[in-house]
């Protein structure tokens, strides 16, 4: 099991495949085990790709303290130096994808391309409340008819909030009373038993609830610094949605990608339609002409497989 230690917090990591480098950054409450099976095995095929457990997450360590984006810019590159890579591909999902934009603001030399799998920033797109996300009645007439107790139309979408949404429905759809809906599914691999007990414990033992809702925003103008080829990808039923054409409209060399029929979770509800998607914006925007070597020091640290 990789591991490396930044600033006396363990980061685990790990890496396969040969190629140019490509990083994966998971989401809050999930782990590495985000991008497998399917993800990362299909793009170890042409990459050398890179995953880890943000602190606090999987088997990194959790810290009472530092979980703002300053720390979590900070085991990226801390990461990165340690295997000694000075460019590379970056994709986030979710709160990931906030990671990889802050990060190619404050290092933009170090990142070939930007991927951006749905996210929401405050400077592109107010909070939404339930009321107002179009796909809430979808959701809000199964929860009735199971008797759930639900939130008010006022409450604002967060991420967990959606995550409970799944709870519910994973109890009642193993119970044989309900189906997800299928516009919404939230198919999740990463919260299973140990992975909820997990989250609970980094919200009830740290700072990290309260890190996360503060947060370090940038700006609009902050956004439109942004330079390196970037591939703005969500889900068509995600509340993210405002957020992917801002980054449409503030960066000069963004396209943008659209998984139909599926929402936040996209990459794990259709990992295939995923990877081409990806693979085909990476190939259109290869790093030194293919010379991937090129862009590893030569302290570069070959992790143990």
């Amino acid at each position: 099991m990789p591991e490396i230690v930044i600033d006396n917090v363990l980061l685990h990591y790990q890496c396969f495949g040969e190629g140019e480098d490509l990083v994966l950054i998971h989401g809050l409450a999930a782990n590495l085990a985000f991008w497998y099976p399917g993800i990362a095995s299909m793009l170890a095929q042409k990459y050398r790709v890179i995953t880890y457990d943000l602190r606090g997450h999987g088997k990194s360590g959790m810290p009472v303290s530092g979980y703002s984006m300053g720390h979590m810019e900070h085991d990226l590159q801390g990461l990165l130096n340690h295997l000694g890579i000075t460019r590379a591909h970056i994709v986030g999902h979710s709160f990931g994808a906030r990671i990889a934009v802050h990060y190619a603001v404050s290092h933009p030399q170090q990142v070939a391309t930007l991927t951006i799998a749905d996210t929401q920033f405050r400077c592109l797109q107010p909070k939404m409340r339930l009321g107002d996300w179009l796909y809430w009645q979808s959701w809000k007439e199964q929860l009735l008819q199971h008797g759930v107790a639900l939130p008010s139309d006022d409450e604002f979408i967060s991420f967990k909030l959606l995550l409970e949404f799944d709870r519910i429905f994973n109890e009642l759809t193993q119970k044989g009373i309900a189906t997800k809906p299928s516009k919404l599914s939230l198919k999740n691999r990463d919260l299973g038993r140990k992975g909820a007990a997990n989250w609970q414990k980094l919200m009830d033992t740290t700072t990290a609830k309260q890190e996360f809702d503060e947060g370090e925003e940038m700006t609009q103008e902050d956004i439109k610094k942004i330079s390196m080829p970037t591939l703005a990808f969500y889900g068509e039923y995600s509340h993210c949605m405002p957020s992917c054409w801002k980054f449409k409209e503030s960066i000069e060399n963004c396209q943008v990608a659209v998984m139909p029929e599926v929402g936040h979770f996209h990459p794990v509800v259709k990992p295939e339609l995923f990877v081409e998607t990806l693979g085909q914006f990476l190939q259109a925007h290869p790093f030194n002409l293919g010379n991937f070597s090129s862009a590893r020091s030569n302290n570069r640290v070959r992790p143990e497989s």
